[in-house]
């Protein structure tokens, strides 16, 4: 396939190339200088020049090309940012990767991709080897973004792969214990209790639990999207107690059911510092050495539901993540019944023991 000259009729720079694929759409990429020395890595621009975007990721690859040195880190990271790629990530997912260019960039900005080797992803991730998961995270993104390097010529292939991560304890995979659970709901705030009652319920992180509202639910379950699959709609069913209980709290219509002590709906970060605030205001739990987060309301409905015999599939199907996933957050309530099954044995063989030593008498 090859560019052919621009004919469309908007305006557009010298630097557009224009493509006609074989269904005869047209697409445009940001291609300056082509043909000669100087030219840089071809940017997608998308096919429709009335696109809003279109006109955004044109300027930002024009910025691009004006800006860093070809084939550096900082090359690299501008021409992602300018890419429909970038475009298509959640708020959320766009920060998270935000936060680790920045790191990236303080020490390789002006490094060639096509120069970094599997030796300095490991010399990336064990700088920041205290905090496993922000290590993991940023040979993830480096992942990302290398592998979407290659496409664009700026090497043949990506280090990042065999690179082992980190073992870490996941932050917030701990399941609450009883005790815990059963102190926030006697006596936190009405709507930290709401959060610790649908947490356990459905199994969802505070971003999906800040949404909830009575419009989702069904007869026997809810309706939600799950964030961090890109709002993937998702039904989870309720034991009929927790309808009881959910329903009791008189909350009507598309009205939410968490909120905060102004009646304003919470965000993300204002849901779990709110938890936080309580939780450190209450020795019981501060004190405690188990990291009770929020996030941790999500193991403790896999470990309720393994400890009932469900199966590691049908915990997946129901809570809404892999299989995989499940084996992890589940592993506390995998050793719990082994002790529990030790200590069985052990009291049955001590029985035995009294039994034979009473009637040896």
């Amino acid at each position: 396939m090859r560019g052919r000259k621009r004919t469309t009729g908007a305006n557009l720079p010298s630097g557009v190339q224009t493509v006609r694929a074989a269904n005869g759409r047209m697409y445009y990429y940001w291609a300056p200088r082509k043909g000669t020395a100087a030219a840089g890595h071809r940017v997608a621009l998308g096919n429709n020049t009335r696109d809003p975007d279109f006109w955004k990721r044109l300027q930002r690859a024009m910025a691009v090309s004006e800006g860093a040195q070809q084939g550096t880190f900082q090359a690299l990271i501008d021409e992602y940012k300018a890419s429909p790629e970038w475009d298509w990530l959640r708020p959320a997912t766009r920060r998270n990767y935000d936060y680790n260019f920045t790191v990236l960039l303080r020490v390789a900005a002006n490094v060639a991709v096509a120069d970094i080797k599997r030796r300095d992803i490991y010399a990336l991730r064990d700088a920041v080897a205290d905090r496993p998961a922000t290590a993991n995270k940023l040979v993830s993104v480096l992942h990302t973004i290398l592998k979407w390097s290659i496409k664009r010529e700026y090497r043949d292939d990506d280090p990042t792969l065999g690179v082992e991560k980190l073992d870490m304890d996941v932050d917030g995979t701990r399941p609450w214990p009883d005790r815990i659970y059963d102190y926030v709901i006697r006596h936190a705030p009405e709507n930290l209790r709401r959060m610790a009652v649908l947490g356990r319920a459905t199994g969802q992180r505070e971003a999906d639990l800040k949404d909830m509202s009575p419009a989702h639910l069904e007869r026997d379950g809810i309706n939600l999207l799950i964030s961090k699959r890109r709002d993937k709609a998702h039904f989870v069913p309720l034991t009929r107690a927790q309808m009881i209980e959910i329903r009791s709290w008189g909350v009507d219509g598309l009205n939410l059911f968490l909120k905060t002590t102004r009646g304003k709906p919470f965000t993300e970060g204002a849901l779990r510092s709110h938890w936080k605030r309580w939780k450190a205001e209450h020795p019981e739990l501060a004190g405690s050495n188990i990291k009770i987060t929020i996030h941790g309301l999500k193991a403790t409905k896999v470990c309720d539901m393994r400890l009932a015999g469900v199966s590691d599939g049908s915990i997946a199907d129901e809570v809404g993540m892999s299989v995989g996933m499940v084996a992890r957050y589940a592993r506390n309530a995998d050793k719990a019944a082994a002790a529990r099954a030790s200590r069985d044995r052990r009291e049955g063989a001590e029985i035995v023991r009294l039994a034979d030593h009473k009637g040896g008498k």
